[in-house]
């Protein structure tokens, strides 16, 4: 865990999730429902509403204060759903800055992490439950909802922040991962991405024969700690550095009851317990990120050893699933940011914007735009993003193309590229949720044979000068402006390119002719047109 300074944000932090959902709900983003809701059919449903028809800007987070389950069982603790990143406007406010600035503070927080504090305890160990206390009920105490009713086959934790650490350095990792409740002492966990995090974790206790690794839930924190945690980051670096810079302060940690793991003091709960290396269950299946169904496989668990909670705790859960939804949403800006990062640490200065859609999941599609400094700049980070950051599909833009209007996409690869000189098709790091690398019942790559996955690189970038775009000049479109205006007609959003623009292939004489044009003199180019005829054979 690594130390250094910070001047952002200024004031402050969120001490913990309540003082965060405070701020929501001052901010007119926060939905309280009193009514009675079941959690197992009617909350998700409700809350994906807002996600297949609302405008983003309309979206908000949902504290749900009367929950019942299926079998009509009653919970004391309220849940809150969608409160890091129902929409930009509401992870913007977990970081305390405006949209325009969320960037600004990843780049900050890389850069410039924080590393914890210790501390003796915190309001997380305010109910220490374990042994007797959980033996009636242990999981089912927590009001973990279904996320996607009539195809998942057990409620899932999926604001659930999993910590490890490395045998060998003792370096923790927190990463989002679901987990199947199975029995009362009993979860599952989904580790699904080979040689990162938590797997890799899990895989490196085995090898140095140890049966089992500690682990430990967290659920219920600020802000900061989630967008670290469902961030790839690299493997030697630890979440909760990163979470205190994007913080601009030090997270506290305070020792699990059960083993020697740091978790966050001011967590509303910790579900404690240890991860059998040499054992897997069938897990799934459960609805993801890719808008289907993941199905059922075989993965690792957790035993419960012991649950601590605040006197009155608070269950957060996200909406994932179907993009877009809280899941993309949160990814997508994560994502977006370290992978910036890692492009300019590699030294690619050209790079100007990265932009991962939501609708791919924020993970299928990598746009990446350009300032096109050397002939070979798009191909070499392409190379260096099918090591980590492809996804499926991996696409660079020249400057000039807005990487978040699909319709200027469509342009960049209609008529900046060629197929037989431009794409490439290369192996990529394998992603076990994505359900066309194999058929149902063919190994995913979670155990037994990896099955090959491959990613499309495309350099859309222009190879040689091209004419101007095909639009009115700037000063003609500036005056229409004025005039669409005088005329009072409706506003105006305009998108990228609203007007043309010289590319590198435009002569001087054709600039001479457009300009006659404007004026009305174009015959005196037809004139010099004549002059200029040629015969044909």
């Amino acid at each position: 865990m690594a130390t250094a300074a910070s001047d952002l944000p200024s004031g402050q932090y969120y001490r913990d999730l309540n003082e965060y959902i405070d701020t929501l709900e001052r901010a007119g983003k926060l939905q309280r429902v009193t009514r009675p809701i079941d959690k197992d059919t009617q909350m998700h449903p409700l809350v994906r509403l807002q996600f297949r028809g609302l405008e983003e800007k309309d979206r908000k987070a949902w504290l749900f204060e009367n929950i019942t389950d299926a079998k009509g069982r009653k919970y004391d603790m309220p849940l809150v759903l969608c409160a890091m990143a129902g929409s930009s406007d509401i992870y913007a406010l977990g970081l305390q800055c405006t949209v325009e600035e969320i960037p600004r503070r990843w780049d900050h927080a890389q850069a410039h992490p924080i590393a914890p504090v210790i501390v003796s305890s915190g309001p997380v160990h305010e109910q220490i439950l374990r042994g007797d206390d959980l033996k009636e009920r242990c999981l089912s105490r927590l009001p973990i909802p279904i996320s996607t009713p009539g195809f998942d086959n057990a409620p899932y934790t999926t604001a659930s922040h999993w910590i490890s650490k490395d045998p060998d350095s003792g370096l923790h990792n927190v990463g989002n991962y679901r987990g199947m409740v199975k029995a009362e002492d009993r979860i599952g966990v989904y580790p699904a991405s080979p040689g990162y995090g938590m797997r890799r974790h899990i895989e490196m206790w085995r090898e140095r024969g140890h049966d089992r690794l500690p682990a430990a839930i967290v659920i219920g924190v600020p802000p900061a700690i989630s967008y670290a945690a469902v961030t790839r980051l690299p493997n030697d670096v630890c979440e909760y550095d990163v979470a205190g810079g994007l913080a601009g302060q030090a997270i506290e940690l305070t020792q699990c009851v059960s083993h020697d793991l740091l978790v966050p003091a001011q967590a509303q709960i910790v579900v404690e317990g240890f991860v059998p290396t040499n054992i897997q269950e069938m897990e799934g299946p459960f609805g993801e990120f890719p808008g289907y169904m993941a199905a059922r496989d075989y993965s690792w668990f957790m035993e419960v050893t012991a649950i601590t909670m605040r006197k009155k705790p608070i269950y957060q859960a996200f909406l994932s699933q179907f993009p877009p939804s809280e899941s993309s949403k949160i990814r997508g800006i994560g994502w977006t940011a370290a992978c910036f990062d890692y492009l300019k640490a590699a030294g690619f200065d050209c790079v100007q914007e990265v932009h991962f859609p939501e609708t791919s999941g924020s993970f299928g599609v990598c746009l990446v735009r350009i300032r096109r400094e050397k002939d070979d700049d798009a191909t070499r980070i392409l190379d260096h993003l099918s090591k980590k950051f492809v996804g499926k599909m991996a696409i660079v833009v020249d400057e000039d193309v807005d990487i978040h209007d699909p319709n200027a996409i469509y342009w960049a690869l209609s008529y900046a590229m060629q197929p037989h000189r431009d794409v490439r098709v290369v192996d990529i790091p394998l992603m076990a949720l994505d359900p066309s690398i194999a058929p149902p019942g063919a190994s995913r790559g979670l155990t037994g044979e990896k099955p090959r996955m491959s990613g499309l690189l495309i350099d859309a970038t222009r190879d040689w000068p091209y004419p101007p775009v095909s639009l009115p000049g700037k000063e003609f479109m500036e005056g229409a402006i004025a005039l669409w205006q005088e005329l009072g007609l409706p506003e105006l959003k305009l998108r990228k390119p609203w007007f043309g623009y010289n590319l590198g292939s435009w002569s001087a004489d054709e600039a001479q002719e457009a300009a006659l044009a404007a004026r009305g003199d174009y015959f005196v180019t037809g004139e010099k047109q004549r002059g200029e005829r040629r015969t044909l054979d």
